[in-house]
């Protein structure tokens, strides 16, 4: 019951309820740590359940790197005319894993003779590669590894499966995007997607590897590069569809990455395909 006491305390109340400045909106900081625990949670799964692998169908041992993880390394200042892409850097860094050739024969370290500075810029490339695809990817992704030394290869799991992803950005002189294949096989599913306003890419499932396992890829040029991400069968089909890998395309973070790449080349340059060779993989 209100009394002739309470009517003063409830005024001065309000008055200064009316002074104090509105709430922040909680949302995007609810957002953006959602994504950080869930990448922590995936790199905590990678730390934990990650020794040595033999991905049987590939015939390979991927090793992690010796020592502990090196700490992500600044990215490198981009060149002149290429503006600086948005922040994609990962909480923690992605530890590489190195690929025996041959099981139990360590492969060469530094392989292709980079300089230093060179190695770390593409170290560097993947790993804020490797933070992307850990946002992009759907869920059923639990853990992206980049592999040492090839920049382009990415080593990703999912329902306890390792499985080859590729992410290559290539100077090439063919800039067309590439037709559908002429094929009436029901496995073989091509479509053209928009993106980035009016530019192109090829989402197209097909059957690799060995028969009844499948393969996802994306591809496109961009800028005076041709552009894959792919992810390979391994005894079972992939387990990122062609729309999921579009969807890490579709974002403007990795859009940068890609304009960066195609600027100050991270592979070699693309070679065109021999006549009477065969048609190129995908």
């Amino acid at each position: 019951m209100d009394t002739d006491e309470t009517f003063p305390l409830r005024d001065v109340l309000d008055r200064a309820a009316d002074a104090l400045p509105p709430l922040p909106d909680l949302v995007p900081l609810a957002v953006r740590e959602g994504r950080r625990r869930r990448a922590r949670a995936r790199f905590a799964t990678a730390a934990t359940a990650f020794g040595v692998v033999t991905a049987g169908a590939l015939g390979l041992t991927l090793l992690p790197g010796n020592g502990p993880a090196p700490a992500m390394p600044a990215a490198p200042p981009p060149s002149p005319g290429v503006s600086a892409s948005p922040s994609v850097s990962p909480d923690a860094s992605y530890p590489p894993v190195a690929v025996e050739e041959t099981p139990g024969v360590p492969p060469p370290d530094n392989p292709d003779g980079l300089p230093e500075a060179e190695r770390e810029r593409r170290a560097v490339h993947q790993q804020r590669v490797a933070a992307l695809l850990d946002e992009l990817l759907p869920a059923k992704v639990t853990e992206i590894r980049p592999v040492k030394d090839k920049v382009s290869a990415y080593r990703i799991t999912a329902g306890g499966e390792p499985f080859w992803m590729t992410v290559s950005v290539r100077r090439s002189d063919d800039h067309a995007l590439d037709a559908c294949p002429n094929r009436s096989d029901p496995r073989i599913v091509c479509e053209t997607a928009v993106f980035d306003g009016d530019h192109e890419a090829q989402l197209l499932s097909m059957t690799a590897n060995e028969p009844g396992t499948s393969a996802s890829y994306v591809r496109f040029p961009y800028g005076g590069s041709r552009v894959r991400l792919s992810v390979e069968p391994e005894g079972v089909s992939s387990p990122v569809t062609p729309r999921e890998l579009f969807a890490v395309v579709e974002d403007p973070r990795f859009l940068a990455l890609v304009k960066e790449a195609d600027a100050r080349p991270v592979e070699e340059k693309l070679l065109p395909p021999v006549v009477g060779g065969g048609t190129p993989p995908p």
